[in-house]
């Protein structure tokens, strides 16, 4: 198994920087994902990790080696893309092979590797077949069975179940993670799609605009974003934020925007005063009472019925907020409802900055 660190790694187009000095260090054996919108730097960086992107500035260790000069095919990675890129006029197995033949791997054991991983993908019978007799999750895993055979140090995937439907993308996640535990090997993800990061990861690296606004594993990311920007992004439906200025009243500090007052703990983030954007998740705001909670006062504008949950488009005194509450089927569109929400949940962020505030006393920096 391999680490893979970044130093300072930049790239830049003329006077763009799509990567801007990232420092970034995945352990031997990690799943880690790198997620983010169009044009964050995800896939820059794990093109430069591959060598497919020269390196304008800064470092990438695979293992002890700095690999930011060495051609791509000497770095020990394997990449699957979002096009599948196969060679329609081979088999299954010449596509899983041919790598291995360029490098003039024996017979015998081109054949072993190309059968076991196979077998450990389900592709057993279709080694005959051609790629466009394949359905699109089997062509996936053909080019799956053409990385896994190099058993390189590193595998990267460049967003490889983008152009799969909704049904197989969720089976073929499931498939990478089991695959992630058999092979133990280090690998890196890159997707936009904030699902996938959640539930795949060990670890995710949320990017946006050249830069990481935040590492960690995510439940540690979903619970305790460092800024709007995380905040917001991960999570779905994405998180209420609510712009507004927290001051001290007669009855202990309140938070208010246009008609909208909540009143804060003493202790509460918020609470130091001033501009402040707090935000609630979606799934934190529920019709039940409970003691010390928020109340969110307002009236139904939207009903969506998912099943299992509801979730409601509720217009508050003061901006519209959502939430997601379990199966209601009572709920009526223009119905007034109070919403509550547990203060501990109700985050605080500099309105300015976007920068998280984790405590209510003035001029405390939030971590790094």
């Amino acid at each position: 198994m391999t680490t893979v660190r970044l130093e300072k790694l930049t790239k830049r187009f003329g006077p763009v920087a799509a990567v801007a000095s990232i420092d970034l260090e995945i352990a031997s054996g990690e799943f880690v994902v790198l997620v983010g919108p169009s044009g964050s730097g995800k896939t820059t960086t794990l093109r430069m990790i591959a060598g497919l992107e020269s390196v304008t500035s800064g470092g990438i260790f695979i293992g002890d080696a700095d690999v930011a000069d060495v051609h791509a095919k000497d770095r020990d990675v394997a990449m699957v893309f979002q096009s599948y890129a196969l060679y329609p006029h081979m088999t299954v197995a010449e596509n899983m092979s041919f790598a291995l033949k360029l490098r003039k791997v024996p017979k015998v054991e081109i054949d072993r590797r190309v059968g076991n991983v196979a077998a450990t993908l389900g592709l057993a019978d279709e080694l005959p077949r051609k790629p466009k007799t394949l359905s699109g999750g089997q062509q996936q895993r053909v080019a799956l069975g053409r990385a896994i055979v190099r058993d390189p140090a590193v595998f990267l995937f460049d967003e490889p179940l983008s152009n799969l439907d909704a049904k197989l993308r969720v089976a073929m996640r499931g498939e990478l993670i089991k695959l992630h535990h058999r092979l133990d090997t280090t690998m890196i993800y890159v997707t936009h799609d904030q699902i996938e990061a959640m539930t795949m990861g060990d670890r995710i690296v949320v990017m946006h605009e050249g830069g990481i606004r935040q590492a960690g594993t995510p439940l540690d990311v979903y619970d305790d974003p460092d800024d709007t920007f995380v905040a917001g992004f991960i999570g779905s439906p994405t998180m209420n934020l609510i712009d507004g200025v927290a001051e001290a009243s007669g009855g202990g500090p309140a938070f208010g925007a246009d008609g909208l007052r909540l009143a804060l703990p003493a202790d509460h983030a918020a609470a130091r005063g001033g501009a402040v954007t707090v935000g609630v998740r979606p799934e934190f705001l529920g019709l039940e009472e409970r003691p010390g909670a928020l109340p969110f006062d307002g009236r139904v504008e939207t009903v969506e019925h998912l099943g299992a949950d509801t979730v409601l488009g509720v217009a508050t005194a003061g901006p519209a907020v959502t939430a997601k509450i379990a199966r209601n089927d009572a709920v009526r569109y223009g119905a007034g409802v109070r919403l509550w929400a547990d203060p501990a949940k109700v985050l605080a962020f500099d309105t300015a900055s976007g920068r998280r505030i984790r405590t209510g006393r003035p001029g405390t920096e939030p971590r790094p």
